[in-house]
């Protein structure tokens, strides 16, 4: 197996002759859900979006306010009307695909937030883009990792406190310092590249970049090669462990409805 390629998840998708519904909690001001629907297809899923809006969009100058803005569009109540919204397609499964809004605040800020969607979309389980990334990083036993994100570096250096909180050993970070998802959508190759050599801090099991922003699938193989180890990207870790969940849930013989209630 290429070391650089992602790891295989047999899933047994087809338990039901069926597709599973992703439904995947987005903010309002990403421009990722193409992306998204793409790696669900490639998985044999199907995924349907969800935007999160948040009560103001921040000045992506302002760090500060760039935080609090993602921490009010991951707070649990807010995170339990949109997920309650999601009952009349039947989804298997939840998440909240957005990695900043859900490691900013308590280190229990995702158990929080999976909770109040299970809750509220009728008991089907869920995730979040940092859980995600965290269980990608313990399925390729990664224990030593370095870390690149998009964000100023007082919110992506709350990344890495919230992997190490984990159990995970942070080698190295370094950050872009943007603040918008339209920044971060314009990242490519070039951009990350040197950050990645910055954040190395010697011998590492795997490169983590954080926020669903980030819409090039391309760099992980790219970055891979560069660094000589997985690169765990939060687009893909959020889709295939909702995929995951979605298949433990179907072969517990605890799935979700198969048909789309009427109205």
């Amino acid at each position: 197996m290429n070391a650089h390629a992602e790891v295989d998840i047999d899933l047994d998708r087809d338990l039901d002759g069926r597709r599973f519904r992703i439904a995947l909690l987005i903010p309002s001001t990403g421009l990722i859900d193409g992306e998204l629907c793409d790696i669900a297809e490639e998985r044999g899923a199907e995924a349907l979006i969800f935007r999160v809006v948040p009560g103001a969009v921040a000045d992506p100058r302002d760090a500060s306010a760039v935080a609090n803005m993602v921490l009010e569009m991951g707070y649990p109540e807010q995170l339990a009307t949109v997920a309650a919204r999601t009952v009349d397609v039947a989804p298997d499964v939840v998440a909240w695909a957005c990695t900043s809004g859900s490691f900013l605040g308590a280190d229990d800020a995702s158990a929080v937030q999976v909770a109040a969607m299970t809750a509220a979309a009728g008991g089907i389980p869920a995730t979040t883009t940092s859980l995600a990334m965290l269980h990608a990083l313990r399925r390729r036993s990664a224990a030593r990792v370095s870390v690149v994100t998009p964000y100023h570096p007082e919110i992506g250096g709350r990344f890495a406190r919230y992997l190490r909180a984990h159990g995970i050993d942070v080698a190295g970070e370094a950050h872009a310092g943007c603040g918008s998802d339209a920044e971060v959508g314009r990242l490519a190759f070039d951009d990350l590249a040197p950050l990645a050599d910055d954040a190395r801090g010697g011998r590492i099991d795997a490169l983590a970049i954080p926020c669903t922003g980030l819409r090039r699938r391309d760099l992980a193989e790219r970055l891979g090669e560069r660094m000589g180890c997985p690169v765990i990207l939060a687009n893909i870790a959020t889709v295939d462990r909702a995929v995951e969940l979605a298949s433990e849930q179907l072969a517990s013989g605890r799935a979700a409805p198969s048909t789309v209630p009427a109205g």
